[in-house]
């Protein structure tokens, strides 16, 4: 079983980078849709950092962790 996360990373005011990391991403998600989640966000304001607000994208990336069940008894 894998479990993906979105990991947007934006700069804020001073400059600095800033993590919003989104878990359970769907297998399918395109550039496009991430680009237009993060200008959402940059547009609502909706969250700031100890550098003030986000102001621009930066990057984003997907991340991938497998994880194996174990029967334990």
């Amino acid at each position: 079983m894998a479990d993906k996360s979105l990991i947007m990373t934006f700069l804020n005011e001073e400059g600095t980078k800033t993590n919003i990391t989104l878990p359970g991403v769907k297998e399918n998600i395109s550039q496009q849709e991430v680009a237009v989640v993060m200008d959402t966000i940059i547009a609502g304001n909706i969250f700031s950092s100890t550098g003030g607000n986000l102001i621009t994208k930066h990057s984003a990336q997907i991340t991938e962790k497998n994880i194996t069940d174990l029967v334990v008894r």
